[in-house]
């Protein structure tokens, strides 16, 4: 588990800007070492996933992820509609060769027993729990929990309850009927991911992407402790992680787990005000007191204590690591300029202009939406920086932009937006760019 912080600032009025960039990296143990998967397929087979011949994509998607199984591992898969069947029990890697013939008879059916197929599944995970082990269910749906448990908040706290003992749910959503909001909740809840296939030829590239990132786990249940310093007050957090307060200002996040194939981010601002000062090497004078205005453009700076801890897979086993990286600036009247600070500020602005947009298209102000979705286009455009993920970033909001100025959003459109919004928010680059509209359209030409 490897950290590193990269910082810029700028003044404001009473102090200065102190932003960090926390990047976590990690390295998977070897093939023969990594932790085995305990696995639960859960697929949606009600009449909905008759259309556009999802129930088949997701069959071919589920067979390439069981076929990439190690022989240490297990998998068990259901299915559900109105009713739930157990279409594989607890079958090791060994004998992954009969799964696809099981998957092939599934054939769609009636209504939509969200829980009772996501509870069958979380208990054959349960009952092999693997320690030390990734022991996680896969829930896929296209269409909205309409028998057993509906209510999200009992959904979301059965999952949260099954985390907490080991079983951890990662949510797929499929078409345009589903909830984003609640196979959100329930992912961030079960301490997994949530992907979107808008489009059926998607669910291939969703289901490998998990299974990469399953098999390249490097840590478990990293969270990160931000302490300010004296006269230092957290101004913002742009990532969105679990938090919780902690006395004296102080916040802890929760990252999740970290895979090779994906390093975590986590940017935080922090106002350091006027009357603290940078005489002594902790930014105070002998006496222990702030020395005053001005006193910042004459040495370093303590702004903050970053804590970040971790589960990290060795080659012998789990290791619990924690590591402590003190944030520490020498502020100039001009500030100073991190272009990775900058790019990072950017993605997440559009990722919040998203947010926003469908939050003022639901109160019935879409034009609104389209001003804040065109006004961080003209950020990223105006910063002037030579990046091929910001012009495409930049493009898709100006596409989005037009169909809320034409009030024309329709619900693939804003499943989108929230994917791509929820995925920058959470250090999911890939997840995002899977999806990604104009990068499909340019495959296509």
């Amino acid at each position: 588990m490897n950290t590193e912080i990269l910082l810029d600032h700028e003044p404001v009025p009473g102090g200065y800007l102190v932003r960090g960039l926390l990047r976590i990296t990690g390295q998977a143990p070897p093939a023969a070492e990594r932790p085995a998967l305990n696995l639960a397929l859960v697929l949606d087979r009600s009449g909905s996933m008759r259309a556009m011949r999802k129930l088949e994509h997701a069959k071919q998607a589920a067979t390439l992820l069981v076929r990439r199984l190690g022989e240490e591992d297990v998998v068990s898969i259901v299915a559900y509609d109105d009713e739930v069947r157990t279409v594989a029990s607890r079958t090791p890697g060994s004998r992954r060769e009969q799964l696809p013939d099981a998957l092939a008879g599934l054939e769609t059916g009636g209504m939509t027993n969200l829980s009772g197929g996501w509870l069958r599944g979380r208990g054959l995970v349960a009952d092999t729990l693997v320690e030390g082990g990734v022991n996680r269910v896969l829930l896929l749906t296209d269409g909205l929990a309409n028998v057993g448990v509906t209510e999200p908040g009992q959904l979301r706290d059965l999952v949260g309850s099954a985390a907490a003992k080991g079983v951890s749910t990662t949510t797929i959503g499929f078409g345009a009927d589903y909830d984003e909001h609640l196979l959100t909740a329930l992912a961030e809840a079960g301490g997994g991911s949530t992907y979107y296939i808008e489009h059926p030829d998607q669910a291939p590239a969703v289901f490998e992407a998990e299974i990469e990132g399953l098999m390249a786990l490097a840590a478990q249940n990293v969270a990160v402790t931000v302490s300010p310093g004296r006269a230092v007050e957290i101004a913002a957090v742009h990532h969105r992680y679990p938090t919780r307060s902690l006395d004296h200002g102080a916040l802890r996040l929760e990252l999740g787990d970290l895979y090779a194939l994906e390093p975590k981010s986590l940017l935080v601002e922090l106002l350091v005000r006027d009357d603290v000062g940078a005489a002594g090497p902790n930014g105070r004078d002998a006496d222990g007191a702030g020395a005053g205005p001005g006193a910042l453009d004459r040495g370093s700076l303590d702004v903050a204590t970053l804590v970040v801890e971790g589960y990290v897979l060795t080659e012998t086993g789990v290791e619990q690591r924690m590591v402590t990286l003190p944030v520490r600036v020498s502020p100039s009247e001009a500030g100073v300029v991190e272009p990775e600070v900058r790019r990072e500020m950017l993605l997440l602005r559009a990722a919040r202009a998203r947010d926003e947009a469908l939050e003022d298209r639901a109160d019935g102000i879409p034009a609104d939406g389209a001003r804040k979705l065109r006004d961080a286009a003209r950020s990223i455009a105006d910063a002037g920086l030579a990046d091929p993920e910001l012009d495409e970033e930049a493009e898709d909001l100006r596409r989005m932009a037009e169909r809320f100025e034409d009030d024309v959003v329709t619900m693939a459109d804003a499943k989108y937006m929230h994917q791509r919004a929820w995925a920058r928010r959470t250090s999911r680059t890939s997840t995002a760019d899977m999806i990604s509209r104009v990068k499909r359209e340019e495959g296509e030409d």
